[in-house]
Order: C-alpha cells, then sequence, then structure tokens
C-alpha cells in the first residue's frame, strides 16, 4: 500500500496537521522537527510518489563531493569534512557524501534528482566536472581548491603567504641551498605555495643574483611526477628521484607535509640524516608532523575554519542565489619543531 500521511504522523507520534506544515515548509513545527519528518518522508518512500515536497527535502540537506583517492589518507581533510558536517548541523542541515573520480565522474544522484540545496567539493576537481556541475545551477563552493576556468565560491588557504613564511624562515637560519619539493602541474594550491617560496627567495636572498633565479632553483628543487607517487605511498619512487636529482639542497621546502614526510622515509632509505644532512618544512600541519622523527616545521592551516567558512557560504548562496562569487582565503603560521638544523 502507499504511504499516506497519517504513515508518518503515526510513525513520529505527531499530527498529520504538523507532517501537512513541514512538507509544505510552511511555519508551525522547529527547524529539529521538520528535518525528522522530512527524513522519514523519504525513507519511506512518500517523497517517491509526491514529487512535489522534493524542493522542501532538499531545504536540509547539502552534498559534499571528495576524490575517491584523498579517503585513503584523511589528515588532512578528515578535520575540514568534520568541521563541515558539524557546522552543517548547527545550521540545520543534514550531509550527503559522494566520493568520486576525477577522471570518470558520476553525477551525485541527490544533485540529479534535486534532493539537495547545494554542493561542496572538498579537494581538487577537474574544470571539465566543474562544469557538470554548475549545469545544476545550485550553490556550489570549493574548498582548498579553485579554478582559472569557472567561476565559483572557494574557500582557501593563504598558500603564498605560507610558502613565503616558511621560506624565509629557512633564510633567516642562514641557509642559502634551499630547494621545492612539490608537483607544479598538480594542483593550484602547489603552484600558490610555490610562488611564495620564490618571492621569498627573490626578496630576501641577498646574494641570489634574480636573473639566475630560475636556474638556481632547477638546480636545487624537485618539481614534477611527486604527488601521485606520494598519495600511493610509492617510497621508491621518491628514492629515485632524489637519486635523479642535480643537487640536493641545504633545505627542503616541501609543497605539504605528506610529501615532506614522504621525502623522510625516502632520505632515511639512503642514509641521510635528517636535519643533520638536510633539513625539512612542510606545509599543512597534519597530526603526522608530531609523530614522525624528528617532528617536523611545517605552516599550520585551519582546516575547521575551512570547513565552517564553506558552510557559511553556501548558505549566504542559498539565501542570495544572484550573489557574485567569493574567494576566501584562511590565514596561515609557522610551527616550528625539530626538522630544521639549529
Amino acid at each position: 500500500m502507499s504511504v499516506v500521511m497519517r504513515d508518518i504522523a503515526d510513525s513520529l507520534g505527531i499530527s498529520v496537521n504538523a507532517v501537512s506544515i513541514a512538507l509544505n515548509n510552511k511555519a508551525g513545527v522547529s527547524d529539529e522537527m521538520r528535518a525528522k519528518i522530512l527524513r522519514t518522508a523519504e525513507k519511506m518512500g512518500y517523497l517517491e510518489k509526491k514529487n512535489k515536497f522534493v524542493r522542501t527535502f532538499s531545504h536540509t540537506n547539502l552534498c559534499i563531493m571528495m576524490q575517491k583517492i584523498y579517503s585513503e589518507d584523511m589528515n588532512f581533510y578528515s578535520k575540514v569534512l568534520y568541521s563541515f558536517v558539524e557546522e552543517a548541523k548547527r545550521s540545520g542541515y543534514d550531509t550527503i557524501m559522494n566520493f568520486f573520480d576525477d577522471e570518470a565522474m558520476a553525477v551525485p544522484s541527490c544533485v540529479e534528482k534535486d534532493r539537495v540545496s547545494g554542493i561542496v567539493v572538498i579537494g581538487k576537481i577537474g574544470d571539465a566536472n566543474i562544469a557538470r556541475l554548475k549545469e545544476y545551477d545550485m550553490p556550489f563552493v570549493l574548498v582548498d581548491h579553485a579554478s582559472l576556468m569557472y567561476t565559483a565560491d572557494s574557500v582557501l588557504t593563504d598558500n603564498k603567504l605560507g610558502g613565503f613564511i616558511i621560506t624565509k624562515y629557512l633564510l633567516d637560519k642562514g641557509f642559502r641551498q634551499i630547494g621545492f619539493f612539490g608537483d607544479l602541474n598538480y594542483s593550484l594550491s602547489i603552484k600558490e605555495r610555490f610562488f611564495g617560496f620564490k618571492e621569498a627567495l627573490m626578496s630576501f636572498g641577498a646574494d641570489l643574483d634574480p636573473e639566475n633565479l630560475d636556474d638556481y632553483i632547477k638546480q636545487y628543487s624537485i618539481l614534477s611526477n611527486i604527488e601521485q607517487a606520494v598519495l600511493k605511498n610509492d617510497t621508491q619512487k621518491i628514492v629515485q628521484l632524489i637519486k635523479m636529482a642535480r643537487n640536493l639542497p641545504q633545505a627542503f621546502v616541501c609543497s605539504n607535509d605528506r610529501a615532506a614526510i614522504a621525502l623522510l622515509m625516502a632520505l632515511q632509505i639512503l642514509n641521510m640524516n635528517v636535519p643533520e644532512d638536510i633539513s625539512l618544512v612542510g606545509f599543512d600541519n597534519i597530526d603526522m608532523c608530531e609523530k614522525v622523527n624528528p617532528k617536523l616545521t611545517t605552516v599550520h592551516v585551519d582546516k575547521e575554519a575551512l570547513g565552517k567558512r564553506a558552510v557559511q557560504r553556501l548558505k549566504y548562496q542559498i539565501e542570495h542565489p544572484n550573489s557574485a562569487p567569493e574567494n576566501t582565503v584562511i590565514s596561515v603560521r609557522l610551527v616550528e619543531r625539530d626538522s630544521v638544523k639549529r
């Protein structure tokens, strides 16, 4: 037998009138009760038969999307994700999680069926997939990623400042042979961190010739074929990259903490000591920075703020559908530990 409002009301011990008010998105029930009624109606299959209430249901849901490959190591994104979910709850929203393959992305059914009020993508996503999601004309926010092809709200770390701060720190310590360890072809955030690294060398590397700066960077840096090896925990690949390097610097600025930790392990395999033989600094301040030996000097990223701000931007778009997209930049700070030679 088909489900009717009486069935929903009986299952929750409330009146049919309360169910009707919630389904029609009218005043008269609390936000908490409205969400409970809508979730119950969805579970009982009522919304499948009554499409006119689907938009009401969507007002209580947000879709979170993240590449599958990031789910294999959630040191960074777990905190962003947790913060987003908790802030969404405080704002009266449930969240629907969807992992995707960037090379063959399937649009989530909750988006296709118009059962969510907005979409947030945490981490990198290809421009072609951004274009597909924007076709659904619903609030859309990128976290820790931005597109140069399509306008969209983005919540970002101040990557340039972080790259600048950590490189200046090494210069102030007296290092003069400093390389960058990061895959410049992987993401915009790594390019921005590299930009900050380069700006610090230009501004404070007093004995560096600006005209030869690119040659200097190439001499001491490893700038490709890194990120996939890091994501797949392929330490031997990192070992090979070190062996192929033209010259090893006195210190490496790494594109993120995972890259720094992978580099640390590879150097140890090659019987090189950190920081005695070579110093390392990372970026992100994940929990593993405190667990490796030596503990990793890094740039702290406020992961909780990234998640909270993403919810706030989605809410603003929902309430102001014609608002212009904004880039929100979260500041950073240096965290000094033991991976730099004193």
